[in-house]
Parts: structure tokens; sequence; C-alpha cells
């Protein structure tokens, strides 16, 4: 593919199964009592992108299956013969032109229960058949035409997808949708791992997710948005655990088709100024300064078998690059990083996408932290983990909680904490809170952050029962006055008396004011949108959207969602299920497309 021809990358893992500077930094939004309502955008129609765009996508892990309409299928549960259902005719990102090419790198593998010899019993997990999907949007303004390639460890090809396809699928419809699952496609060899690259010739957006059965019959499923891009040499990683109750896998995909790559992973554990453990120590054949070499199109995998943290860790990590020996330049490599924590013996498993070196920034947002806090069928907790862009130094960030207590009355505190490396902000305990402070037993709520020098942020969801769920902590690069979730759910698939899969999402403005939203739905049975009768306002609290109280929408309604607003917002998305046992809870990043 010729230089500039492809703008949008998105990355994804698929599988198949049976020097210290000592400042302070202040927070600068707008405060609350100055918040103004502004009035509410108008939407006279939600235009197609017009003219060229480019986008490419790559992820890193992919599993067995096939394409389908519509929306999940986990384990047969009533989504596979699902229609195609529409998203709106998005008007143009950001000013950008974009060629519409796409490309998704995905990694994939049959996870059974695992042990080796030469590790303790410690390390040992029971673990599950694990299959990958993917959730394609187009948002150009012509049908796209989709081919999707799978390729084993070593970047070999070895089967390929997409539509149009015979007896299968046509071109993607402008403003459509279309699901390809792994566990079905009969081109995958059961226990297939490895990855996959998607080209589309319109722009598109993207979710990846995975599935999995587990030896005693419970469910799993997690996911995360795609990011439109390049791939980029060097990314961060900021929840990596190997102890006695979880385990981390990471997934890291050579998305370039001519040139190999030289990684190595450092691992940092938390609270500690280090320059990080090195997976490899030394440079592997074909690395002479460093890392191991993957292959084009290739992946490397380090999961409970030979993750390279020592065990009992629970830290962060960064992926970087060095120069090959057929000489490609470290800047010059292309990569794509997912990680998965999972449960060793547990239900919980929880994915996000590794955060690029261009996504750190100073300022981040997150709109989900909560304690002991109900919201759709559990109650759960909160904890996020800052980490450093560079974990070597210390890095002064000031964090704002506000939100509400179990009675409805405002809390809001701001303390500066010092981030040696890595922090862990634990709302179940009295950590990164005022000295003297902390949180009520109950709280909903936000944390808004500045640093003196850029940071990246995961929120993980701690459950109770063992489920778990992660998200990205939002930069202002995430948010957008146009944002699409697609997938959203209402009480679809019950099974025995329970509801089924639903769905939530939580909008609030990025810089902390109040903003004016419409919430814009499309599935089968509304290809055209079905649009509200006006906006909501969004406070400084935030506003979430439930699924399950939208009276206008049916039961059984699965497709997408776009949250319009008169101010960039983010948008983080839930995705849960009654029906299985386990952890069906997923969350994700709503993409930004303004």
């Amino acid at each position: 593919m010729e230089e500039g021809a492809v703008v949008g990358v998105r990355r994804f893992e698929l599988r198949t199964s049976s020097s210290r500077t000592k400042r302070s930094a202040k927070l600068s939004y707008t405060p609350r009592h100055r918040a103004a309502q502004r009035p509410g955008p108008r939407i006279v129609a939600l235009a197609p992108l017009a003219g060229e765009h480019e986008g490419r996508a790559s992820t890193p892990g992919i599993r067995q299956g096939a394409s389908h309409e519509g929306g999940r299928v986990p384990y047969d549960s009533g989504r596979r013969g699902e229609r195609v259902e529409q998203v709106p005719r998005l008007l143009p990102w950001r000013g950008r032109r974009l060629r519409a090419v796409a490309a998704l790198a995905i990694a994939t593998v049959l996870l059974v229960t695992l042990s080796s010899g030469d590790r303790s019993e410690a390390q040992t997990a029971k673990l599950g058949d694990e299959n990958s999907w993917l959730r394609i949007q187009n948002v150009g303004s012509r049908p796209a035409n989709i081919d999707l390639n799978f390729y084993d460890p070593s970047g070999r090809l070895v089967a390929k997808d997409g539509c149009p396809r015979a007896n299968v699928c046509d071109a993607i419809t402008s403003g459509s949708g279309r699901s390809f699952f792994q566990q079905t496609f009969d081109g995958l060899a059961l226990g297939y791992r490895g990855s996959g690259y998607l080209v589309s010739d319109q722009p598109f957006t993207g979710l990846m997710a995975r599935d999995v059965l587990r030896p005693d019959g419970s469910y799993q499923i997690a996911g995360d948005s795609l990011r439109l891009g390049t791939g980029i040499a060097e990314y961060f990683l900021p929840l990596v655990v190997n102890n006695a109750e979880y385990v981390s896998r990471i997934v890291v995909e050579n998305t370039s088709d001519a040139r190999d790559a030289c990684v190595q992973i450092l691992y940092y554990p938390d609270s500690s100024l280090s320059g990080g453990m090195a997976d490899p120590a030394v440079g592997t054949s074909g690395c002479p300064q460093g890392g191991a070499r993957i292959p084009p199109r290739g992946t490397l995998v380090r999961d409970e078998l030979n993750i390279g943290a020592p065990f009992g860790f629970d830290g962060s990590a960064r992926v970087r690059t060095y120069p090959t020996g057929s000489g490609t330049p470290a800047a010059a490599q292309q990569l794509s990083v997912n990680v998965d924590t999972r449960a060793r013996r547990g239900a919980g498993l929880a994915s996000y996408r590794g955060i690029g070196s261009d996504e750190t920034s100073q300022v981040v947002l997150l709109p989900l932290v909560n304690r002991n806090t109900s919201e759709g069928q559990g109650l759960f907790t909160t904890r996020f983990r800052i980490m450093n862009a560079n974990p070597a130094l210390p890095n002064d960030v000031t964090l704002r909680f506000s939100g509400r207590d179990g009675n409805g009355a405002e809390v809001e505190m701001e303390t500066t904490v010092t981030v040696n490396g890595v922090l862990t902000c634990d709302q179940r305990g009295p950590l990164c809170v005022p000295p003297g402070k902390s949180l009520p037993a109950t709280f909903a709520g936000t944390v808004r952050m500045q640093s003196v020098n850029p940071i990246a942020v995961i929120v993980q969801r701690l459950s109770a029962d063992g489920s778990i769920a992660d998200y990205r902590g939002f930069t202002g690069a995430e948010a957008s006055t146009q944002v699409v979730m697609p997938v959203v759910d209402k009480n679809f698939g019950p099974f025995g008396g329970k509801r089924g899969w639903n769905s939530w999402f939580r909008v609030l403005a990025f810089d902390g004011s109040a903003a004016q939203v419409y919430v814009v739905y499309y599935g089968k049975q509304y290809p055209a949108g079905l649009f509200p009768s006006g906006s909501t306002r969004v406070g400084p609290d935030g506003v979430t959207f439930r699924q399950w109280q939208d009276d206008r929408l049916p039961d059984g309604f699965v497709g997408s969602a776009v949250v319009v607003a008169d101010r960039p917002v983010v948008v983080v998305a839930n995705l849960e299920s009654d029906v299985f046992a386990g952890d069906p809870v997923m969350l994700y990043n709503g993409i930004p497309i303004k």
C-alpha cells in the first residue's frame, strides 16, 4: 500500500477456541457556580462524511469466528441472525481529510487450563475457550468494501474474510455496521492464535471484544474501542498484574507488512522510581541493540506462562522499540498493543488497548469513579492507576474528586499527589485524597487530573462477585461534539426469566461545564435513526443514559448510539447481561468522530 493511501488504523487481538521538576499543577477547570447553560445544538441532519477519507486500524489478538450482521454473539445468545443496523451519517472528522482505507491488527488464542512444569503452582491459571469478534461501522458516504486478513504469530497469511462475500454479505452500506465473529469462521482452524489486518475503502469506527467460556461453565466478556491512526513505536500500559489472584496478557503486533520490529517490554512496580525490568534483557536474533524480533504482521505474546514481570507484581509496563538488524529505525516501527487482565481462578476478565505515546497528556478526565455504588445490574467500586510517561522521574498530579454520596449530597475534594513512576488510587481505601479526609462510604462521581508532566491512566471497575472491567482515562483528543457507541442494548437475549443484555453510558463535558446533548439511536427498527424530541442538559456531574429506562426503545433492541453535543464531551459505555454467571460485564470508551 502506497505512502499516504491509508490513514486510519485500528488494532486488536483476535482468538479462536472449542530529572525531577517540582512545581505545583493546579486544575484550571470552570468552577461549578460559573458553569453556564448553553442552548442545545441544532440537529438539522447528521450528514455523511464527504470527500476522501483515510482510516487504518490494527488490533492485537484474534480468535476463530465468522462474520455476522448486528452486535455481539456470545455463545449463541440469539445474535447470530441479526440484521445490519444503521448508525448516524456523521460529519467529517475534525476537518481532517481522510482517505478511507482501514487496517486492523488482531491476535487470537485458544485459552484452556494452562500450567507449566517449570513454573510454580501459583503460576497456573484455570482459563477457558476464548473467541474474539470485531464490530465495524461504516461512517463514510459510500458502501464499504472490507478485506480482513488473518495471520499466524509468525506473520504468515492463513485466511481471508470480508464483505462483499458471495452468499454471506454485501458491501456495508453507508451508516451500517457489521460484526465479524472468529468463532464460527470456517477459514480459521480451531485453536487459531494470531493477528488480523482489515482494510476498508471507507472510513469506519470499530470495537474489538472477546468472549470466554470457562471450564466451570461461567462466562466472561471484555473489549475496547479501536484507535484510528497508524501504528506507533511506543505504548504505555498502566495496569499490568502477575500475582496470585490476577495475571495480565500483553499482545504486541507488528502492523507493518514489510518491516520487522525489535520490541522490549519494561515493567515498573507501583510507587517505585526505576528504569524498569526489561523483557527480553538482551536482544534476540535480528535485534543486535535489544528487544525481541517480531516479523511483519507477526505477534508477540506475554501471558501467565512467560510474562516478564515477577510473581507478585502489580504495576505498569511500557512497550518500546530498538533499531532492527535489517535497518528499520526504532521510531519507524509500527505496533499495536492490547492488555487483558484475567482472574487465575475466579470470574474476572478486563481489556484495554495500549495507550500510545502520542495519547499521553497533562490533563485527564475520569468520568466514572465510584465507591460501593450500583448501576445497572451490579454494585461496584473503582480504582485507577496513573503512569508517568517517564516512569523514572517523579511527577506532581492534582486530583479533583467531584460527585455525590449515597444521600445525594455534593462531595468535592482536591489534592496533589506525587507519582513516583506509578501510583494506584483505590477507592476502597483512603488513597489519593487530602490528609484527614476520605470518600464517603457510597460515592459516585468523577476525577479530573492535571499533571506537571504527561501521564497515562487506566480505570478498573471491581465488583464483589469478581467481575472486572477497564476503561482508558480520557484526554482532550477524545472529547468531541459527536461520539459513537457501536453497541448498545435493551433487554436483548432474555432467558429463564432474566432480561439479557442491557447497556448504559455516561456523558460528561470535558471542560467541566454544562452541555446540551442529543442521543440518537440506530438499529434495524430505526434505519434512519430514532431522534429525541429535545436535548438533555448534562451538568458538571454528568448524566447516565440507561437504555432499559428509555420507553421508546423496544425490548430486544440492539444497535448503536450517537451523542451529539454543543461542546466537546466524553462518553464511557457499559454492557452487561444477567443471563450469564461469571463476568458478563464490559466497559469501553466512546469513539469521537468530529
